[in-house]
């Protein structure tokens, strides 16, 4: 053995050489593990494992091309992903009629409008047909009523008791008939995307519908509006409610905005901003709590849709960063008002055989209903067997159990919490396209964040001793022999 200075050095090197190899192997191991642990832990934006599965199913590209001549549209595969909110109310529930006379009487507004003969199933049935693109949850808001049809155990579809959204302040006002007040309070429904649509259940899609009907190609929401222009002055007592609660309305925005030319919104799906509604009651706070002293709709209500859609126009779209689109006549020829009168069966018969028969230009239509005699109903109940007989993924099978209608008690018509469950919690805050809650949120993102940290560091050691070991020129000891130059 060498026992001069030279080889005492020659051995070291020789063993801090075999001492790197380690080194590099075990990082390399290490590394391989990492990684192995990222592919098992979601991305901070995961949704729901059905959402997942869906995707490989709907490749986005595939669904662009089924409409050639269209626009990628931005951020689609957030967008197609978003909410959509259906309010409904089963007027023949014995504890709603009984609150509903309490409240206001039996011919308040919206009475007739609140008989059930069905539209909410065939409602959900054509938007699964027509709108496939969609993977988004579907939310049930109703007075505590439960759709005996709909599937309460598929994880896409959630009904929700209105009564618990209002807020502390709110409570007081409860229970409210008025959909000008439920509305104000929709964006809190926990787990609700950003973007999100909000579809009245007499709401029928009645051929495909593209993405861009409700999107711009910047991935902008397209504001569905009327040729119609609103007028400034306020409203005269011989103006019905629905024209003064919009006249009023566009008082309040003229206060705030200035007066400028302002459409009446399109009677269609509605497509908002979580974010949106929180500024807007920032903004309108009075007003709107104005309106919760009405139990019906009324004259000095604020009309929520245009105070949404306007808001976005003055300054939300520029505040949100979301991009608006305002589209000429000819795009927005789609979409038809039906209404379903006393004196109108033969028309109503003809309008339902020209969608049968698909020579209708309308692709979304909404079935307003106005009438007392049931061979109206009768008329439209036919229409719907006939045109949508299958059911949805969203309804219960025939032989499954059923549940419980309402969640109020007979006879005392109290709430009974045990049938829809109150919120554990609410979400107060609208960070983009949240799906899953917040402390789950935030742990992964804490992982995937620690764990690519950790790649990190363990990638730049393993650099580092491949350069030592490979990279970096050797440097002989002083005294070396030909032997070492060699090792």
């Amino acid at each position: 053995m060498m026992k001069t200075p030279a080889g005492v050095r020659m051995r070291m090197a020789l063993s801090h050489q075999r001492n790197l190899r380690y080194v590099l192997v075990a990082a390399c191991g290490a590394l391989l593990f990492v990684m192995y642990l990222l592919t098992k832990t979601p991305t901070p934006y995961t949704y729901d494992k059905l959402s997942d599965e869906e995707d490989k199913r709907f490749n986005t590209q595939a669904i662009m091309d089924q409409w050639p001549g269209q626009c990628q549209i931005k951020n689609f595969e957030q967008l197609r992903r978003m909410s959509i909110v259906y309010t409904w109310v089963n007027g023949s529930q014995p504890c709603y009629r009984e609150l509903r006379e309490k409240a206001g009487g039996k011919h308040a507004v919206g009475g007739s409008r609140d008989r059930e003969i069905g539209e909410l199933m065939y409602s959900i049935r054509s938007l699964e047909k027509y709108v496939p693109w969609h993977t988004g949850q579907i939310y049930i808001v109703s007075p505590g009523h439960i759709p005996h049809w709909v599937d309460i155990n598929n994880p896409r579809i959630k009904v929700i008791n209105q009564d618990d959204l209002f807020q502390d302040y709110a409570k007081q006002f409860l229970p409210t008939f008025n959909t000008h007040v439920i509305e104000q309070f929709l964006y809190l429904i926990p787990g609700l995307s950003d973007i999100y649509m909000q579809v009245n259940d007499d709401y029928l899609f009645t051929k495909p519908i593209a993405p861009h009907e409700f999107f711009s190609c910047d991935g902008g929401i397209r504001l569905l509006h009327e040729n119609g222009l609103i007028s400034h002055t306020p409203p005269t007592p011989k103006k019905g409610i629905w024209i003064a609660s919009v006249l009023n309305t566009q008082q309040e925005m003229d206060l705030r905005w200035g007066k400028t030319d302002r459409h009446f919104i399109k009677h269609a799906p509605f497509v908002y901003s979580r974010r949106a509604f929180e500024r807007v009651h920032q903004i309108f706070d009075r007003p709107l709590y104005m309106t919760l002293k009405s139990k019906f709709r009324g004259k000095p209500d604020m009309n929520m849709p245009l105070l949404h859609h306007y808001y976005m126009v003055a300054q939300g779209s520029e505040e949100l960063g979301i991009p608006v689109y305002s589209p000429p006549e000819e795009e927005m020829s789609g979409y038809k008002l039906i209404l379903m009168q006393n004196n109108n069966i033969d028309k109503l018969k003809q309008t339902f055989g020209q969608i049968l028969d698909g020579s209708t230009p309308y692709k979304i239509v909404a079935l307003n209903d106005e009438y007392s005699d049931m061979r109206v109903a009768d008329t439209a109940l036919e229409f719907l067997n006939k045109f949508l007989p299958t059911p949805s993924s969203f309804e219960r099978k025939p032989d499954s159990k059923p549940h419980a209608l309402t969640v109020r008690k007979p006879g005392t018509c109290e709430v009974d919490p045990t049938v829809l469950s109150p919120f554990p919690r609410r979400v107060e805050a609208a960070p983009k396209y949240q799906v899953i809650a917040y402390r789950e949120l935030r742990w992964v993102a804490f992982t995937n964040s620690l764990l690519r940290g950790i790649g990190f560091g363990l990638g730049a050691i393993i650099m580092y001793i491949f350069y030592l070991l490979v990279l970096r020129p050797s440097k002989a000891p002083m005294g070396s022999n030909g032997a070492y130059d060699k090792v």
